[in-house]
């Protein structure tokens, strides 16, 4: 009788031998990468929004005064407290102002009342009236489709001992009230907004008042 050897089970060990040398591998590769991205940083994933920014100098009621609004056009949901805004504006003698705006900021008294808001506030009435109501303080609220936030109006010639201040004296830095500042129509002011958790700037333009 002859005897067929078979080598079906010698060369079985080898390639279970390379499949588990592989499974390793991808383990220690997947641990180390995730390892890396820990170490390296935030992984928050930013906010995708639309969002526009105007500056004008005809705002108020008698059309007169400067305001700035941020409008949500469309995309995700922002938590105000999750944001910051950074402005730079350029004074005439080439010094430039730079502020930062967060929910950590205190209220100020924008209106010829007692009232104080946090800028930029949500102007929706029927969400709450802005000096009475904190849901529309800056980081109150979730900023999303449709919602416009305001800086209120340039009403005051900033701050007093009162405590008065105008609207976009806090937003951006400075009296825009007072000639010797230079701010008029067709003025320049670079808007930044930074997504806090995830440190990413998402939303950059040089604001032009009109």
């Amino acid at each position: 009788m002859i005897k067929i050897h078979s080598n079906q089970e010698e060369g079985v060990s080898p390639v279970v031998g390379v499949m588990l040398m592989l499974v390793v591998t991808i383990i220690i590769a997947a641990v180390v990468s995730a390892y890396a991205g820990h170490i390296g940083g935030n992984t928050e994933v930013p906010p995708q929004a639309s969002i526009d920014v105007q500056i004008t100098t005809s705002g108020g009621p008698q059309g007169d005064q400067i305001v700035m609004t941020f409008e949500h056009l469309s995309g995700d949901p922002i938590p105000t407290e999750d944001m910051k805004i950074l402005t730079f504006y350029k004074l005439p003698s080439g010094e430039t102002v730079a502020s930062e705006v967060t929910d950590e900021d205190p209220a100020v008294r924008i209106f010829s009342t007692e009232d104080a808001v946090k800028l930029p506030y949500l102007n929706d009435i029927s969400k709450g009236v802005p000096g009475e109501s904190p849901k529309v303080d800056f980081g109150n609220f979730t900023f999303q489709s449709g919602d416009i936030m305001s800086s209120g109006t340039t009403i005051g010639t900033g701050v007093t001992e009162g405590g008065f201040m105008s609207g976009d004296a806090g937003m951006i830095g400075c009296d825009l009230t007072d000639s010797a500042n230079g701010f008029e129509r067709g003025s320049p002011v670079e808007v930044k907004i930074v997504h806090i958790p995830s440190d990413k700037v998402i939303f950059s333009k040089e604001v032009i008042a009109v």
